[in-house]
């Protein structure tokens, strides 16, 4: 063991050893910088990512705010959330990102493109605090696009994993609505007294309650 010392000291203090060490610190001195500018230019572009990310936040807000909504802004904030989206080295707030995407293209009526979106959240983010919101938005497009039975699929979904979430009374109106509209009265009866019974002081279950007393009216 001594010996193996001996002779690595004595070869680094040979002139091929000391070659050996200034490679060594040259390469070290190489990675490490190379290391730093990624670091920087990483840094740089996250500020930048984030920066365009607040910019189309107070576009789709601003363009949702007034009464008639601004086209215009929402899609510049359509291209600043893609942008956001589809920078790869920037993590901060892609869900909310893609969210609100979704959201941009829904209310220029880009369905098609809104539930491409939303399914992608979907799946890259499925335990995320939007789950819930992102379903509901796929099944609102759905009934709104005329696909009742997916409609429901996605309804049914969102009781079913998120019984706790404010989305749950809202998608149990929703279901009960798709009911109704494909001539299943008694299902859409069921399903309202089951909103009225399991979330009383929802605002859904004041419209629920409504209904069941229309189809007693008709009934009666």
């Amino acid at each position: 063991m001594k010996n193996s010392i001996k002779d690595m000291i004595l070869y680094f203090k040979s002139p091929q050893g000391r070659k050996s060490l200034k490679l060594v610190a040259t390469v070290g001195v190489g990675i490490a910088v190379v290391v730093a500018g990624f670091y920087f230019y990483v840094a740089h572009i996250n500020r930048l990512t984030y920066d365009k990310f607040i910019q189309a936040q107070k576009l789709y807000l601003n363009a949702t705010s007034n009464k008639e909504m601004d086209k215009e802004k929402l899609k510049k904030a359509i291209k600043l959330y893609k942008e956001v989206v589809n920078q790869k080295f920037w993590w901060g707030g892609k869900e909310e990102a893609l969210f609100y995407l979704a959201d941009c293209l829904y209310l220029l009526k880009d369905y098609s493109g809104s539930i491409n979106v939303l399914k992608e959240f979907e799946q890259r983010y499925r335990k995320s605090y939007f789950s819930p919101w992102v379903m509901l938005k796929l099944a609102l497009i759905y009934e709104k696009t005329g696909k009742f039975k997916q409609a429901i699929e996605v309804y049914r979904e969102i009781v079913k994993k998120y019984a706790q979430s404010p989305t749950a009374p809202e998608a149990l109106l929703g279901e009960a609505r798709c009911q109704e509209i494909l001539g299943n009265t008694k299902e859409a009866i069921r399903i309202y007294q089951t909103l009225v019974s399991r979330y009383p002081l929802s605002a859904q279950a004041a419209l629920g309650e409504a209904k069941l007393q229309d189809f007693n009216r008709k009934q009666g």
